[in-house]
């Protein structure tokens, strides 16, 4: 159960992202270097030594300091908080109700302590509001680095499985999931498609997407039950059920593709293979076996055929929770390429796939250690 929610600051509770890039860019001008915006995307989130001195390197800018280039930041950004609001549409509303759940609340910022505190301040709020505010000069070791995690927790007394990590850029999310905390990436400054891809727990658009959040079980159901949640499974959202993958489904699952497999076609080959799925949405198993042909090309794949079965099923859309492929050999068979790739418009990256043999022996992966770069149709992509 969640105690402690640990969140990054910049691009999560205040919109500072663009204006930084901004300041940025305005620095390297006016020291005769051209540096757009692309150059700082991978840089953000990692603290002012890696957004200067990166930056500095793609675009070959020579004699750039960082202790210059904080002074410069200092001066124009706390000119341009004058002007900007930055505070994140719902952050104080979400901050204050966390507070009244009783939580414990961090900010673990790779930033300056003194753009902490301006951005704090934006939100309408003290430092002293906080259980804790960790800022650059307290970890030797900036994000992606799990230190800034670890020590929040360290500091708070409070176990890794009960606190929760907010990031919203790929080095921040990396660095939660190094610490071993559950981290929820925010699609502030990532495109959805990097969120999903990046090992977070889960992903959400926006902050404000809690603000009427004011129980802690309902937070935590809000954020890690898949139950009526729209989920990526390859090429499309799917409705999940909720319905986590049990020892008990996995094992009606390897015994529903044994007894696929005994009704494979295979009388040219000899080979049999049976398949079962477990539907995201439905919960159901669906299964298929190999049938063959005289013409070799025509054969259909013991996955393949399962996959069709379940999209009828299922009215035409699917996501896969769970692949089991039985086979007579050993290791186990796993899917072709081209069942893979079929297979790769419906699973998620982290979908569990077992391969069994007749004797109950199994290997098991996750679907990306199969196919890790699986083509999707660009107008698919998300």
């Amino acid at each position: 159960m969640i105690k402690a929610v640990f969140f990054d600051m910049d691009g999560v509770l205040v919109d500072s992202e663009e204006l930084s890039i901004e300041i940025g860019i305005r620095y390297f001008k006016e020291r005769g270097y051209d540096a757009r915006r692309e150059n700082f995307l991978s840089h953000l989130g990692t603290g002012m030594s890696d957004f200067i001195l990166g930056t500095a390197s793609e675009i070959k800018a020579e004699n750039v300091s960082v202790e210059d280039a904080d002074r410069f930041y200092r001066f124009v950004y706390s000119k341009e908080l004058e002007s900007h609001p930055i505070a994140m549409k719902g952050a104080r509303e979400v901050l204050e109700n966390m507070r009244e759940m009783g939580l414990k609340i961090a900010i673990c910022s790779s930033a300056q302590r003194w753009k902490v505190e301006a951005n704090i301040s934006s939100l309408g709020l003290s430092p002293s509001f906080f259980d804790l505010v960790i800022a650059e000069d307290m970890i030797r070791r900036n994000k992606s680095n799990p230190d800034i995690y670890l020590l929040a927790a360290a500091m708070l007394g409070v176990d890794i499985s009960d606190a929760v990590v907010f990031e919203d850029s790929p080095g921040g999310v990396l660095s939660g999931i190094n610490a071993g905390l559950r981290t929820v990436a925010l699609c502030t400054t990532m495109e959805r498609a990097e969120a999903e891809s990046s090992g977070a727990t889960r992903v959400i658009e926006n902050i404000d997407e809690l603000s009427g959040i004011k129980d802690v079980l309902a937070l935590e159901d809000y954020l890690f039950s898949l139950r009526n949640k729209d989920i990526l499974y390859g090429a499309s959202y799917v409705k999940a059920s909720g319905q986590s993958v049990r020892a008990e489904d996995i094992a009606r699952c390897i015994t529903a593709a044994m007894r696929a497999r005994e009704g494979a076609y295979a009388p040219y080959s000899g080979y049999k293979v049976g398949a079962a799925l477990i539907s995201a949405s439905s919960g159901k198993i669906y299964v298929g076996s190999n049938i063959e042909n005289s013409s070799y090309g025509a054969t259909i794949c013991a996955e393949r055929n399962a996959v069709t079965t379940a999209l009828t099923a299922e009215g035409g859309k699917l996501g896969i929770d769970l692949l089991v492929v039985a086979s007579d050999d050993y290791p186990p068979a796993p899917p072709c390429a081209l069942c893979l790739q079929v297979i790769a418009e419906f699973a998620r990256r982290d979908t569990p796939v077992i391969l069994v043999d007749t004797l109950g022996r199994r290997v098991e992966y996750r679907f990306e250690e199969l196919l890790p770069h699986p083509f999707i149709f660009p107008s698919m992509r998300k």
